[in-house]
């Protein structure tokens, strides 16, 4: 049907019921529907189906919007209830390693999050600690750890706690050092010039007998083989433990 030379068709219609509609074809559509009761009923019943689906619609937004909000309060409560489980890798420093001596045991202490303090037992099959029972709202907290081992330097330091952290241990130079004096058994004078041969590394005693060598770290153990020459002396070859406190007392026979 035309009216006003417009053409009132259902898309025509459907566009009135959303308000797309020009100021021409609004006056000729109403003027259709004052002369038309049956296409006003229909045309209601349009709109309440139009408004149904728009609730419809919104429902629908709105209530995957409410489930995205309650699944994210739950994982952040989830999250804020469970503890945080800290791992803490114990490795050890290639550059200070000892080969001859891996490591064996030790001590790891931990103080964190208001506890007493953990002291935990460390071997070679076991350098990895986990510190289970951290709130997880104290992430970025400090956590103190103390390391204790024989031959290694102690470790005394604070981090933060978080999901994982590697502590770096070193051995101590203890077995670095061999130093000591070579005497005349019958004199009891120093010997001058005496050759000291431990490993690939001779040094030669000073005017008063003295004599010191540093042991790298690839070459170091718990005994060392020392030999020490003199023309005019029996040669002295004997197994010692490396002090960097206890020197050697050498006793050459001539």
């Amino acid at each position: 049907m035309k009216k006003n030379n417009i053409e009132i068709t259902d898309e025509l219609l459907a566009c009135y019921l959303e308000g797309k509609v020009t100021q021409e074809e609004l006056a000729a559509i109403e003027a259709y529907l004052s002369e038309n009761d049956e296409a006003v009923d229909l045309l209601i019943l349009a709109r309440y189906e139009l408004g149904f689906k728009r609730v419809k619609r919104r429902f629908y937004v709105y209530g995957v919007g409410v489930l995205l909000l309650l699944a994210l309060f739950g994982f952040l409560a989830w999250r804020l209830l469970t503890p945080l489980q800290m791992k803490v890798n114990v490795i050890e420093d290639t550059q200070y390693r000892i080969p001859a001596l891996p490591f064996e045991r030790g001590i790891l202490q931990c103080d964190y999050a208001g506890n007493t303090l953990q002291t935990i037992e460390l071997s070679a099959s076991s350098r990895t600690v986990f510190l289970n029972d951290i709130p997880y709202h104290l992430k970025g907290s400090p956590v103190h750890i103390v390391f204790q081992a024989d031959g290694y330097q102690s470790i005394d330091t604070v981090v933060k706690a978080q999901k994982s952290v590697e502590l770096s241990i070193r051995r101590n130079n203890d077995l670095g050092v061999v130093f000591g004096r070579v005497f005349d058994f019958e004199t009891g004078l120093p010997v001058e010039h005496a050759k000291v041969n431990l490993l690939d590394t001779t040094v030669m005693t000073d005017e008063q007998g003295q004599f010191r060598i540093e042991i790298p770290f690839d070459k170091q153990d718990k005994s060392q083989r020392v030999w020490v020459t003199k023309e005019g002396y029996q040669s002295w070859d004997a197994m010692y433990c490396p002090s960097a406190t206890e020197p050697w007392l050498i006793c050459l026979t001539k």
